[in-house]
């Protein structure tokens, strides 16, 4: 562990010690900003469980997220919350250059922080309570060793939106497996785009035998296209995060995988975490990994099951 974090957890735990505490009937206000669009699947579960757990711990909270990517627009949204002092901030930090900077002013005013989603690497820099989420590094070489366990030799890593560090980890985590044989193929977060961009290289490149999707907003337009063209089942094709078409498939064994991070506890997690720091001063003494999951052919009618009802 670098020094850097050390201390930090060091002064988490003074933090934790010396943090004046709400009384039982106090109205508790939290605030979520993240960078998950509103048209990405998703987004719907981690909103889900932000909204389950507030409801059942008795607090106020208002989920903030762009409508596309863009970080000006989130680095408003974090902006206008610390202007508001709430409770307590849920964040994910999808590129540190951009927001460690607001999300530290906002630490050192006193609103205490937990990090989800992405931002592991830095959030206890920063001086956060806690990271929700998963090793997006981890978790790209564990598919990697997955896809190579399968007989995959020459896989692309399809990065939707390069310049998120979530994104770039889990290709290189995945690229690592590999040795250096699997290529990166970066795109815009345009669905057609992206099927463009994937169709040519499969065409100039015949001995891709794998796809690896880094999330829904690629998988699902690749599902249609790969289903239209008659290659689903043909190339070993696998993706992080879950969405129906995706479990479809994986249950009917044309998808090898689907990574599920468990997007409802990111969102439930944290919540519960800023409460009981709040309430009692207490706050988990190490972050919280909610992934990965490999949902197969053998497990997929189950998560089906769960997704109708907005859990996975």
């Amino acid at each position: 562990m670098k020094l850097t974090s050390i201390l930090a957890a060091g002064a988490i735990a003074l933090t934790a010690s010396s943090h004046a505490l709400a009384q039982q009937d106090d109205q508790l206000n939290f605030i979520a900003v993240t960078h998950i669009t509103a048209g990405d699947p998703f987004g719907n579960v981690l909103k889900r469980g932000f909204e389950d757990a507030a409801e059942e711990l008795g607090v106020s909270l208002r989920y903030n997220s762009p409508a596309q990517y863009d970080t000006s627009q989130m680095l408003r949204m974090i902006e206008q919350a610390i202007a508001t002092q709430p409770d307590g901030l849920a964040v994910t930090i999808p590129d540190a250059s951009a927001f460690a900077k607001p999300i530290r002013k906002a630490i050192e005013s006193g609103i205490p922080v937990v990090v989800l989603n992405t931002g592991e690497d830095i959030s206890h820099e920063l001086g956060a309570l806690n990271y929700v989420g998963q090793s997006e590094y981890r978790a790209g070489k564990l598919a990697g060793e997955r896809m190579r366990e399968a007989g995959v030799e020459h896989p692309i890593c399809i990065n939707f939106a390069p310049g998120q560090s979530q994104l770039d980890a889990r290709c290189q985590g995945f690229t690592d497996a590999f040795e250096g044989a699997a290529e990166q193929l970066s795109t815009t977060q345009d669905p057609t785009a992206i099927t463009n961009a994937v169709m040519a290289h499969l065409n100039s490149n015949p001995d891709t035998d794998g796809v690896l999707s880094l999330g829904s907003l690629a998988t699902v337009p690749l599902i249609t296209e790969f289903q239209k063209q008659g290659a689903m089942g043909k190339i070993a094709f696998a993706t992080f995060d879950l969405a129906p078409e995706t479990l479809e498939a994986v249950r009917d064994g044309e998808m090898l995988f689907a990574m599920d991070q468990q997007q409802y506890l990111q969102g439930y997690l944290p919540v519960q975490i800023l409460a009981q720091y709040n309430r009692y001063g207490v706050v988990p003494t190490t972050d919280i990994q909610t992934g990965p999951n490999f949902i197969t052919q053998d497990n997929a009618e189950q998560v089906i099951e769960l997704t109708k009802q907005g859990y996975r």
